[in-house]
């Protein structure tokens, strides 16, 4: 049986409308395939430039550390470095950056010491430091110094009752060991037993991680919490109106923080409330002698830890560069990136 003419110009209508369907979808496929690919290449360039833009800031922060150390002998929030840059237009976008002196912060590593009397110091110092974090329940966390320090020690048995080795962390889910060796982040506080969420977030901006052990805190960039950590003994007055006016006035000796002289740990002092002692003391000093902490040994006008926290924006990329420097004392103050990491958006 034959097909009408007209039977068969609908066949030829229906399979032409097919091909163009088909070669529509084809072309439109194939369109968001280059834009896809377009796309991606676009943000692999800017993501590369905001990387080569990133380094080349870790870059200038060493020369401005260099420049520092020859500046002045201490560090403080008056320093060059400490100058924040909160926007800055370059090609196709922007970038922002700060350092922050790392030995501002408690070092966790400290608590590795080999020294029984460091030892005494450094964990009365992290309790207290735990007690004076603002707004948190410090009652609760009594102790964990020492299970932060069984993490950090080299050997497998218990500083204290309060401490922990691998038996008690062998039986969690999921289990694991102590690390027995110095943290490389703060954030290994995680994994210590007694460390809750809520607690490392509230110590986070006030702890970190060195690669030394015995870094001390420089008076005239830590924190509060971290300052009032270095003595039970404490002019609440003085500390006060040290933090009011550091930037312009730091201390330029570590006798100076002292609101007398510098009792020895076996017989505290009091806080005075005057005028500093004729010996031993500066002026605006408001540390007093402790009977667990030596805060002499504690406490520096200078820093070598800093820490470059940077952000460059171009186009629709972001990259954040965190660079840890130890800078060196001496005649050649040359500063050295011992760690850095990258996020890519």
């Amino acid at each position: 049986m034959t097909r009408s003419k007209s039977t068969q110009h609908g066949i030829a209508l229906v399979t032409a409308m097919f091909v163009v369907a088909l070669s529509t979808i084809a072309a439109v496929a194939m369109f968001e395939s280059s834009n896809i690919a377009v796309r991606r290449a676009s943000n692999l360039v800017e993501s590369e430039s905001a990387l080569w833009y990133a380094r080349g800031v870790e870059s200038w922060v060493k020369g401005v550390l260099k420049q520092d150390a020859k500046l002045n002998q201490i560090d403080s929030f008056g320093d060059i470095w400490a100058k924040n840059i909160d926007f800055l237009p370059i090609d196709n976008g922007s970038l922002r950056g700060r350092v922050e002196d790392l030995q501002g912060r408690f070092n966790l590593n400290n608590l590795a010491t080999t020294d029984p009397v460091q030892l005494q110091s450094y964990l009365a110092q992290f309790q207290l430091l735990i007690d004076n974090l603002p707004n948190f329940p410090a009652e609760k966390y009594r102790g964990v110094g020492s299970a932060v320090r069984d993490w950090v020690d080299a050997d497998s048995e218990r500083v204290d009752l309060n401490g922990a080795e691998d038996n008690d962390y062998q039986g969690l889910d999921p289990p694991h060991r102590a690390a027995n060796r110095p943290m490389m982040s703060a954030s290994e506080l995680l994994a210590v037993r007694g460390v809750t969420p809520e607690l490392y977030a509230a110590l986070r901006p006030y702890v970190t991680a060195l690669p030394s052990i015995g870094t001390k805190i420089n008076v005239n960039t830590a924190p509060e919490p971290v300052l009032r950590s270095l003595s039970s003994n404490i002019d609440a007055n003085a500390l006060q109106n040290f933090l009011r006016t550091r930037e312009a006035k730091p201390f330029m000796t570590t006798d100076e923080a002292f609101n007398g002289p510098q009792a020895t740990a076996t017989t505290p002092g009091t806080a005075s409330t005057g005028a500093a002692a004729t010996t031993g003391g500066g002026s605006g000093g408001f540390l007093g002698a402790d009977k667990d902490i030596k805060p002499q040994t504690l406490i520096d006008v200078k820093s070598s830890y800093f820490e470059l926290q940077a952000e460059v924006f171009i186009g629709s990329s972001r990259v954040a560069l965190y660079s840890v420097y130890i800078r060196p004392t001496g005649s050649d103050p040359n500063p050295v990136v011992i760690a850095h990491s990258t996020d890519v958006d």
